[in-house]
């Protein structure tokens, strides 16, 4: 996401691998849709979420909507993944998830969480005000040997990946190499189990320098949008979604203190008006439910690329016919529809 558009004034429980394989398994059978097909299909999608949550607002309200949904039997949540350094951040989401009433949701932590590189902010809030069982991130597994479990306990083509964050879990799953649950290596998964990688950065068409997600790991970014080539279709939900995406100025009084959106409401903005966008949470309705009036897909016949400045811009490609770019077809519905979830418990 061009989060340059809206962060400052300048640019701005499961602890062990054994159990990740316990709380995968636990969900009950789904047959996966068609690829195509995700708006005809009644089949909830089967997410995996990679966030960078820990200090901008939108990471809050993606992991409040799929807890929400998830409860709605909207979708499936396979397991959400941190990725950035910051060992209060997994705590976060475990605080989110079990305030929801998921606990047992698989957790991963980026390689190296506890070099505690990572600008903190409600994550220490959320950590400590709302109960949760995972006190640090060094504590669970780490997000790429996480993946490959979960993907590979799924069926074939069934898996979407929500990424709103840094590329490092990302990229560090296509280099992976056989074994964890798998004899195939990274991309061979990829290509096997994941439907579609749906991903919040750019801004499309015309392009931008590099935003806050690829900034977090340049490298990475670099190798997930042209080093290896990600083998599935991708969604790029752009900068454009969240300007006008203010969303939460009523959970002040709509919902009861301990609530987590309203905790990191309060935390970012007071009681006030929503003083940031939303890029995140449009990402997720996106992911789960494709346009439903609120979107339009646009780009056909092109994919991302790095530009001379090291951003993204769209550009012709036929070998990527899958791919476009998301933009908002009705604000006014994509914030009622939002701001009714993250009210939601």
């Amino acid at each position: 996401m061009p989060r340059m558009l809206r962060r400052g004034p300048a640019i701005r429980g499961l602890l062990f691998v054994t159990a990740v394989f316990i709380g995968v398994v636990s969900y009950s059978p789904v047959v996966p849709a068609a690829a195509g097909s995700r708006q005809q299909s009644h089949v909830a999608p089967r997410i995996v979420i990679d966030t960078d949550l820990s200090l901008w607002w939108d990471d809050a309200t993606a992991i409040g909507m799929a807890n929400v949904l998830e409860q709605e039997g909207v979708l499936r949540i396979l397991g959400i993944l941190s990725d950035i350094r910051n060992p209060v951040a997994v705590p976060a989401i475990d605080a989110i998830d079990s305030a929801y009433g998921h606990p047992n949701i698989p957790l991963g932590a980026v390689a190296h969480a506890d070099a505690n590189t990572a600008p903190h902010g409600y994550s220490d809030v959320l950590a400590k005000e709302l109960p949760h069982s995972i006190h640090s991130s060094d504590k669970i597994p780490e997000g790429v040997p996480l993946l490959r479990t979960l993907l590979a306990h799924q069926p074939d083509h069934s898996v979407t990946i929500v990424a709103i964050g840094a590329y490092t879990n990302l990229a560090g799953l296509l280099q992976s190499k056989p074994g964890q649950d798998s004899s195939l290596d990274g991309r061979a998964l990829v290509a096997k189990k994941v439907e579609r990688l749906v991903i919040e950065d750019g801004l499309f068409p015309g392009g931008a320098p590099p935003l806050t997600n690829q900034k977090l790991d340049t490298s990475s970014a670099h190798e997930v949008v042209s080093g290896t080539n990600w083998p599935t279709p991708i969604a790029w939900v752009d900068g454009s979604t969240g300007i006008q995406t203010k969303v939460g100025g009523g959970l002040c009084t709509s919902v009861p203190p301990k609530n987590p959106m309203r905790i990191v409401y309060e935390s970012r903005f007071g009681c006030g008006p929503p003083g940031d966008g939303d890029w995140d949470g449009p990402t997720l309705l996106y992911a789960v439910g494709g346009v439903q009036n609120l979107f339009s897909e646009l780009g056909q016949g092109g994919a991302a690329s790095i530009n001379p400045q090291g951003g993204l811009t769209w550009s012709t490609d036929p070998a990527r016919p899958h791919d476009v770019y998301v933009h908002v077809a009705d604000q006014r519905a994509l914030n009622q529809r939002i701001d009714t979830l993250i009210a939601g418990r």
